[in-house]
């Protein structure tokens, strides 16, 4: 097997949980692209059979969002999932937190949720949070390419958000939170877009059985963020299989290496020279 899933997550379940599920269907090693937080929704990305060797391509970029937050609260996850407080909280006018939103755009520092992936001496930040640890995370450098209000009804807003990988939207919302002097959570998440792939090309996980799945499966070069290149005939093939340099007319990059119209692998080129990185066989 091999082949890509663009699931629709559920809202209430790990991505986890999602690859568990699909691993029932496939019988064939599953793993995901990127996670989601159980109380978001939306695109998903799976990889099946051979194409988990491709996970790693797909791990590292771009993303966008709708997110829904309240302020006048807090929570030790920076979300409804966790211990949720209300705190007193100004109302905000739109004109603020429009204003707010802008000091967003950009390069920014941020700091992770104490309850995330991160790893902290080997551990999940999320499992030393969960025993009562305290969880000191440095701060990084993320960039926001659009942050625009969708709808504002205080204490609720909604942001549609494009950033880059490793944004935590949570952090994003808390930070906007206490830069207007309110505390901030996140209540809704929806990831509509990783890298080139939308909504459009997901389905719902409710929808998927052992007899349909195979239809679902999407081939590498769909997929994966580079162009493609085609090799015509068979010695150039088995070159590139084997691991041997060829001249191609292609610029440097990464390439979806395609042969009589099938993925074969991943190559590099550069200097007009193709190299193998993953043949996919």
């Amino acid at each position: 097997m091999l082949g890509f899933l663009v699931v629709d997550k559920p809202k209430g379940v790990t991505s986890h949980d999602v690859v568990k599920e699909v691993r029932k269907l496939v019988k064939d090693k599953v793993g995901h692209c990127g996670t989601l937080d159980p109380l978001a929704t939306g695109v998903l990305i799976l990889s099946a059979g051979k194409a988990t060797r491709l996970s790693e391509y797909l791990l590292k970029q771009d993303k966008c969002y709708l997110v829904k937050g309240v302020f006048g609260y807090d929570s030790d996850t920076y979300d409804t999932d966790g211990s949720v407080r209300k705190e007193e909280c100004k109302t905000i006018f739109k004109e603020e937190l429009e204003a707010t939103l802008s000091k967003f755009k950009g390069k920014i520092k941020q700091v992770p949720p104490p309850f995330s992936a991160v790893r902290i001496k080997g551990k999940r930040a999320y499992e030393l949070a969960r025993k009562g640890e305290k969880v000191e995370l440095p701060e990084r450098e993320v960039e926001i390419y659009k942050i625009e209000l969708i709808d504002y009804n205080f204490p609720e807003f909604v942001l549609n958000v494009c950033c880059s990988s490793g944004t935590y939207i949570r952090s994003l919302v808390y930070d906007i939170g206490k830069s207007l002097g309110c505390s901030a959570i996140v209540s809704e998440l929806r990831r509509t877009k990783i890298g080139k792939i939308t909504l459009n090309e997901t389905v719902k996980l409710s929808q998927l059985n052992k007899e349909n799945i195979s239809k679902y499966l999407l081939s590498p070069e769909k997929i994966l963020p580079f162009p493609t290149l085609s090799l015509t005939e068979e010695p150039s093939f088995k070159r590139f299989k084997n691991g041997a340099p060829l001249k191609v007319k292609e610029k440097d990059g990464l390439y979806s290496v395609m042969f009589n119209e099938k993925f074969i692998g991943v190559g590099r080129v550069k200097n007009n020279v193709l190299k193998a990185e993953k043949v996919i066989l």
